[in-house]
């Protein structure tokens, strides 16, 4: 028999430590306190020095956690919503999990090691367990979804021993296990420190998720290939401008028309891109014949070309600082 249940939690970016966000009473309580910044939650999917995941869920009703007289063997969705849009999103799932029913302490050795000078020992609990978790990275959660049963509850059990199922049920776990598939290859599985790098933790290669700089070099060239061919089909002619400092890649020009393209590529079919300074400045936010150009896919037989213009792009995607730049400013001579 499948056993299945959702739970909801509060939203991190990698469930390494850092803050969590959530429309929940201890959050809401604590949130932006000194030293009281992070939820349970905030280790959910990093895993302790045996391989075990500890996840935490915030109390049903104020005093329950998820339990059964069969408490192994579960798949356990974890959802979380963004709190800056509507919706939740899958962030990551487990496999044959234990359900302990009741919050427990980690072991001590795990609670120094998740301490630090800011948060020290810091206090947090568990009430799942699994070997086996699966990792959604947070540029590719971009497809929230919105029931009702899922609003009003932290979590619910979809399918096995004990469970009653009815339509409601059913039309969640349909909608889960379809989530479920398409996310399954963007998945990181059973994530560790290796395989989860937070760019606030790799000031050295702080995109070193997103391959090496080889790998990113022959994603770039092969989606600016594709936007010439896309162009040149259409009667455009191509001029590069890469080595300029104008706030795009290419001008494409055909009779009048006068298209300013920045090129961005992926090899990965979900669209995600760096913009530097330049780019926004002098291109999104300035330059009315500006366009971005997406190639997602980019070293496939096929890859697929999304256009937006400014006003487009900035109501597709979420356009936010990734790393930050620290320049010493010399003090004059007095």
């Amino acid at each position: 028999m499948k056993k299945t249940l959702w739970v909801k939690f509060g939203w991190s970016e990698f469930y390494r430590g850092g803050p969590v966000n959530g429309n929940f009473g201890w959050l809401n309580q604590n949130n932006g306190k000194k030293n009281e910044v992070r939820g349970h939650e905030a280790f959910n999917f990093n895993s302790g020095p045996d391989g075990t995941y500890y996840c935490y869920v915030p109390p049903q009703g104020g005093e329950y956690a998820p339990s059964n007289d069969d408490p192994d063997g579960w798949t356990v969705i974890c959802l979380a919503k963004n709190p800056k849009h509507p919706g939740v999103h899958i962030v990551g799932w487990y496999e044959d999990a234990t359900l302990h029913g009741k919050w427990l302490e980690p072991p001590s050795g795990l609670i120094k090691k998740r301490g630090d000078a800011a948060h020290p020992a810091y206090d947090w609990s568990y009430c799942i367990s699994s070997k086996s978790a699966f990792f959604v990275p947070p540029e590719c959660r971009i497809s929230p979804f919105s029931d009702p049963s899922v609003r009003q509850g932290k979590y619910s059990f979809l399918e096995g021993p004990g469970v009653h199922t009815n339509e409601n049920k059913k039309r969640v776990l349909d909608l889960l296990n379809s989530r479920l598939k398409a996310l399954t290859r963007f998945a990181i599985p059973n994530p560790n420190e290796d395989s989860l790098p937070d760019p606030e933790l790799d000031s050295i290669d702080p995109l070193k998720r997103f391959g090496t700089p080889e790998d990113r070099k022959k994603v770039e060239l092969a989606a600016e290939q594709a936007v010439i061919e896309h162009y040149k089909i259409k009667g455009y002619a191509c001029e590069r401008v890469t080595n300029l400092p104008c706030g795009y890649d290419f001008i494409f020009t055909k009779g009048k028309t006068v298209r300013h393209v920045e090129v961005k590529g992926t090899s990965s079919p979900t669209p995600q891109f760096f913009i530097t300074r330049n780019e926004y400045e002098k291109g999104l936010r300035s330059n009315p014949a500006w366009s971005l150009a997406m190639v997602t896919s980019a070293l496939s037989e096929t890859p697929y070309i999304t256009e937006y213009d400014a006003l487009e792009l900035k109501r597709a995607f979420d356009l936010e600082p990734y790393v930050y730049i620290g320049k010493f400013i010399p003090k004059p001579k007095s």
